[in-house]
This record gives structure tokens, C-alpha cells and sequence, in this order.
């Protein structure tokens, strides 16, 4: 008999990417000039053939339902596929109650309505390109309550502060604490699992569970609760967690790295995002580009060096941009110059600019600046 199951990608528990995240959630937030980064955790499901999936959402809805649309764009079967975006309403009202537990409570109907046999759960901020497949074949075979995809990494007091990390044994999870960064090598929770249906109806009724401020707590709490068989199931491709301001910023300069890129777009694995169906780039006389990623419906006139620049930018004859990342919408005049920056949407940069950071401190201008 087949297996029913349902995916959600998390978007509570996010880290705070400092002013990237003041206005949008992490998951809607723009990467490499086209992409957010909830669409690789969402086109994981799709091309793990998970057409059911759901969507939690904490706060700054409006952020996350201009970028998924009608979620169309990531489903493979469009007559048996559902997707929503859900909402805690009472935790609108009350941030105190405004987790994913109860999220997931007050939209228990999906589970009803699917009748799944086990749901998984993905954040946004770990960006990998997880085949869900051979992890579901894992969790059934061992009959697991709850199973956590993990990475062995050598560099855990540089990344991953805000995960957990795994002891295992005989492929058990045995216990789980916080990163505290004193261990370079380390099994790093990617926060993501596979739940067994009765073990979630545990986390969602039971009282002890249901004190957890998040999922992630109360799967600890199962690992701490020794009778549950909870599993392990390593995962070994590129992974990155975006746990910072500046994680942002160097894990987009990487990909500008054919070496390093190749191991996140694959012909077999596609990365699925909104289509705007925008003209492609076009580049003028005055145009000089070299290693940068330049998004379709972009205007350049200017040098570009090591930058990413996103849809609908327009830069103008002379202006300079280099290990930068420009977001959509923003205008740059002729004969600015912009060298280790950041600057978000629909900003205005005026010919007289000069806007200059360092590789470890880049310069952010906010959304709509205009800057001379």
C-alpha cells in the first residue's frame, strides 16, 4: 500500500538576516538576482514527487504570498495536487501563541483531509538539494517516530549557530544540543524531519508537548523521552544555512564559483521560482561584465565585477558596481560607483554616488532609498 505524504515548509524559526528581514521573512527573501530562498526547500518537494505541501507562515504574509502566487509554478500533477499557505490567526492577535505547534493545530484539518501517514517538514534558511525519496524509504523501513536529516560538516564554530547538533548510534538519535561553536566538525540538524501521523497527533494534543515554544523543541523532547525511536539520516550534498547578514552575503558571492554552483543546480534537479516572463538581460556599447549573475529584464551600460544583479535593474554608462548585490526595481545613473554593497529594491542611486564597504561589512541601503 502506498504512503501518504504531506510536505511543510517552516517559515517560523527563521534567523533574522538583520535588515534583510525586517519587512519580508527569510523565505521570501530575494537570492542570486531571481530566486527566493523558500523556492529550493519548495522545489525539493516537487522533485521528490511531493505535490501536497503547505506553507507556515508566522508574519509578513504579504511578502510570502506576492512571491509563491497560486503555487502552480511547483507542482508536477495540477488535477491531485494541493497547496495553501497557512496562518495562526489566534497568534496574530497573540504573539505568545504565535508558533509553529499551533499553527499546525489550528490547520489540523489538513492532516485530516490528506489522511497522511507522515508529513515533512523543511525550513527556508538551509538551502540544500534534499532528494526526500530515499529519507522516506528510510523512515518507514525503521519505523521510526520522528527521523532528522543531518550533515556532517568541518566548519560548525563558523556556521550553522542556530541548529542543533546529533549524537547518533547504530543510526539513533541519542541527543541533540545547541550549536555553541566550540566544535569545528560536528552532525548539524538541516531542522528538517519526517513525523510519523500518531507521533504528530502526540506533539499537537499532548500537554507536555504542547508547552514546546516550537516543533523543533518538542522533537527534542523526544529524544529526550528515551521509549521513542527517533532516526537519523545523513544527508551529504551542498548545504548552507543562511543564520546571518552576512552568511547572506558570502554564501551569494560563492556561487559566482562555477565549482561550488555546480553542486546546487543540477540537469536533474532544477531549482522551480515565479516566471515573470521579462525580456532577457540586454547590454549596452558602454557594457563590461565579468564573473556576475545578471537576471533577465535587466538593463546594463556600466562595468560589473563580481556582483549579482536582479530583474528590472537599470544601470547606467560609466556607473561602476562590484562585489555588490543589487536587488530588483533599483535605477543607477550614469557614473556611480558601488563596491561592496547591498541595496535592496527600488532604490535610487544618483550619479554623484559613492557607496563604499568591506568584504566583511557591506553596506545595506534600505528598500526605496534614494542615495546621492
Amino acid at each position: 500500500m502506498s504512503r501518504r505524504v504531506v510536505g511543510f515548509l517552516n517559515l517560523f524559526n527563521s534567523p533574522n538576516l538583520g535588515p534583510l528581514t525586517e519587512k519580508r521573512t527569510l523565505g521570501s527573501t530575494s537570492f542570486l538576482g531571481r530566486f527566493a530562498l523558500m523556492d529550493f526547500a519548495l522545489s525539493n518537494f516537487t522533485n521528490s514527487g511531493i505535490d501536497d505541501f503547505n506553507i507556515l507562515v508566522k508574519d509578513n504574509f504579504r511578502s510570502v504570498s506576492k512571491h509563491v502566487g497560486s503555487l502552480k509554478t511547483w507542482v508536477n500533477n495540477t488535477k491531485i495536487a494541493r497547496q495553501n499557505i497557512l496562518i495562526n490567526e489566534k497568534g496574530l492577535k497573540n504573539p505568545k501563541v504565535n508558533t509553529d505547534i499551533e499553527c499546525l493545530l489550528n490547520n489540523d484539518w489538513v492532516l485530516y483531509e490528506t489522511k497522511a501517514d507522515a508529513i515533512v517538514v523543511q525550513p527556508a534558511h538551509i538551502v540544500s538539494t534534499l532528494d526526500i525519496r530515499p529519507l522516506l524509504e528510510q523512515h518507514f523501513e525503521s519505523d521510526a517516530d520522528i527521523t532528522i536529516v543531518y550533515s556532517h560538516i568541518d566548519n560548525a564554530d563558523e556556521s550553522f549557530s542556530t541548529s542543533n547538533i546529533l549524537t547518533i548510534k547504530d543510526g539513533n538519535v541519542i541527543s541533540l544540543k545547541k550549536n555553541n561553536g566550540k566544535s569545528k566538525t560536528a552532525n548539524v540538524s538541516m531542522e528538517t524531519y519526517v513525523i510519523g501521523a500518531n507521533t504528530l497527533q502526540r506533539i499537537l494534543h499532548d500537554s507536555d508537548y504542547l508547552k514546546c515554544k516550537s516543533l523543533k523543541e518538542a522533537i527534542l523532547k523526544f529524544v529526550v523521552n528515551k521509549s521513542a525511536r527517533v532516526k537519523a539520516y545523513e544527508y551529504k550534498g551542498y548545504v548552507r544555512c543562511f543564520d546571518s547578514f552576512q552568511h547572506f552575503v558570502d554564501y551569494s558571492f560563492e556561487l559566482l564559483n562555477y565549482n561550488i554552483a555546480k553542486n546546487l543546480y543540477g540537469k536533474d534537479w532544477p531549482i522551480y521560482t515565479l516566471t515573470h516572463n521579462t525580456a532577457p538581460a540586454k547590454y549596452g556599447f558602454n557594457s563590461n561584465v565579468s564573473n556576475a549573475f545578471i537576471a533577465n529584464g535587466a538593463s546594463v551600460d556600466g562595468t560589473i565585477k563580481n556582483s549579482i544583479i536582479s530583474r528590472y535593474v537599470e544601470i547606467g554608462k560609466g556607473a561602476v558596481i562590484e562585489d555588490s548585490i543589487i536587488l530588483t526595481g533599483t535605477y543607477i545613473d550614469p557614473g556611480a560607483v558601488i563596491k561592496h554593497a547591498v541595496i535592496d529594491k527600488y532604490c535610487h542611486i544618483a550619479s554623484t554616488a559613492k557607496i563604499e564597504g568591506k568584504k566583511t561589512s557591506p553596506i545595506y541601503l534600505e528598500q526605496g532609498t534614494f542615495y546621492k
